[in-house]
């Protein structure tokens, strides 16, 4: 039985082993492979359901020689798949809604369900075009044997067309979110009682990063430097252009980073100067928001552990690869009810 796409030249054939694929007027004996143009766009939800567009930080996140990573918790995207003809034509998008990891899957589902059929399981039976503009990878695709990713045949294909299509299709969904695509970093600072000790900061961010550094060796050893040491990371690594809210459990900290936001002078200590430095080549809007400390803010709460592991671990001199693995630990522990579904 063969059926076709509305509007279209381009018709679908019931394979031998009960899938339904593509069919051409010179049919060969193998399946014919899908061509499928693949656009997403991830977002995240915070603990009331709220979405929120996601924002990549920039990547000397992870060349500073602090520990850093970007968590997928929570993580979810909105995509679009273009089907296209034998001759490269996009046909029709179909689009949907996935959590992270899932995206594989999805394509699938989705395709199944327009053509009628099972999913999809032959090696190698659709070429995916796809881009990693947000960063994210592809690992769930890739290590997917149905698909094969950027195919080098592909190359040089003119498909504007498609990921016009594309654009097009996603476009409801983005406007519903772009709007607060603001990042949203609560940070923390940790002192150990030695004097001679190093403190730390830490931040994460509600777009699912986290960083923790020990405080620079010129900051004295005091616990303002520690809290701003974990408000630096988030005003250096956040996109320039990026609208910033820093929430911190630190009054002083806050005060430091709206002053220096409305340009007010006056006497500047070590943490004020190196946060104007810091905020000097962001454009986007940026703002500091006080938040009452161990108050049952998750956010609040794996910062401020996070910053008392790095402090205590430097200064006991425990290998950074333990200290990262708990890092990890803790921000799923803290984090882990944010792992929304759609």
């Amino acid at each position: 039985m063969t059926t076709h796409f509305p509007g279209s030249r381009i018709s679908i054939v019931l394979d031998a082993d009960g899938v339904r694929r593509f069919a051409t007027e010179a049919r060969q004996t193998q399946p014919t492979r899908i061509l499928a143009v693949v656009e997403r766009s991830a977002f995240t939800r915070d603990a009331t359901g709220q979405k929120h567009g996601y924002v990549p930080f920039s990547s000397s996140i992870m060349s500073h020689g602090h520990l850093a990573q970007r968590s997928q918790r929570g993580l979810h995207f909105d995509f679009a798949v273009t089907l296209c003809d034998s001759i490269h034509r996009p046909v029709i998008t179909l689009t949907g809604t996935c959590g992270s990891g899932e995206l594989d899957v999805a394509i699938l589902d989705v395709i199944a369900e327009f053509t009628g059929s099972s999913r999809i399981a032959c090696s190698g039976a659709i070429d995916i075009l796809i881009s990693n503009r947000d960063g994210l990878g592809h690992q769930e695709l890739a290590s997917n044997p149905v698909f094969c990713l950027n195919p080098a045949w592909l190359f040089g294909l003119n498909m504007e067309l498609a990921n016009h299509v594309n654009t097009q299709a996603l476009a409801a969904t983005r406007q519903a979110y772009q709007s607060r695509s603001s990042v949203i970093a609560y940070t923390d600072g940790s002192l150990p009682h030695h004097g001679q000790d190093r403190g730390a900061g830490a931040m994460v961010t509600m777009q699912g990063h986290w960083a923790s550094q020990v405080t620079p060796k010129r900051f004295s050893r005091s616990p303002l430097m520690a809290e701003t040491t974990g408000a630096l990371l988030a005003l250096r690594h956040t996109p320039v252009d990026s609208d910033l809210i820093i929430f911190s459990d630190c009054k002083a900290l806050v005060k430091s980073v709206n002053d220096a936001v409305s340009g007010l002078q006056g006497q500047r200590g070590a943490h004020d100067i190196a946060i104007d430095v810091a905020m000097a080549r962001r454009r986007g809007d940026t703002r500091a928001i006080w938040v009452r400390g161990h108050n049952g803010n998750c956010f609040n709460e794996a910062a401020d552990r996070m910053a008392v592991l790095m402090a205590r671990h430097f200064n006991a001199g425990i290998n950074p690869e333990q200290t990262y693995s708990l890092m990890q630990k803790i921000v799923a522990e803290e984090l882990s009810e944010l792992a929304l579904a759609v």
